[in-house]
């Protein structure tokens, strides 16, 4: 399966891709935007950002709770068939070993992103790509 590539979809899919493994936090913008994360030259996850630089971060972290992740906590739930309430658990009952899994899948991937000048203008260009297309790890 290709991703599509509607108009919508332009500002994303034509940015640079980097490689998630070799990203440091200083790499990724501290301005909102909405970012894209690449599996196998396709378009897994797409989500939003107030701040680029703090969310990426989140979902780059090893943290065992991945409560604080949507995409750690789908990422689990379709690699590892847990469930999505196993995932976000407080405190956490995931493993060293599962979150092992989750990290190297995530690592596994490229990265993009595209900076908006507000929050409010991540949030809608957010939705009108997800209503163009949803990615397969993007569940509603």
């Amino acid at each position: 399966m290709t991703t599509p590539s509607p108009p919508e979809w332009d500002a994303v899919l034509l940015q640079p891709r980097r490689p998630a493994s070799e990203l440091r936090r200083t790499d990724i913008p501290d301005r909102p935007g909405v970012y894209a994360w690449f599996r196998d030259g396709e378009c897994a996850y797409l989500g939003k950002a107030s701040d680029l630089r703090s969310r990426l971060s989140t979902h780059l972290g090893q943290s065992l709770d991945l409560s604080r992740s949507t995409l750690r906590s789908w990422v689990a739930v379709r690699v590892l068939g847990v469930t999505r309430e196993y995932t976000r658990r407080r405190p956490t009952v995931m493993s060293s070993s599962e979150v092992a899994v989750v990290t190297n899948w995530i690592r596994g991937c490229d990265l993009a992103w595209v900076t908006t000048d507000s929050k409010e203008n991540a949030a809608r260009l957010e939705s009108r790509l997800l209503t163009a297309w949803r990615p397969p790890i993007n569940v509603a």
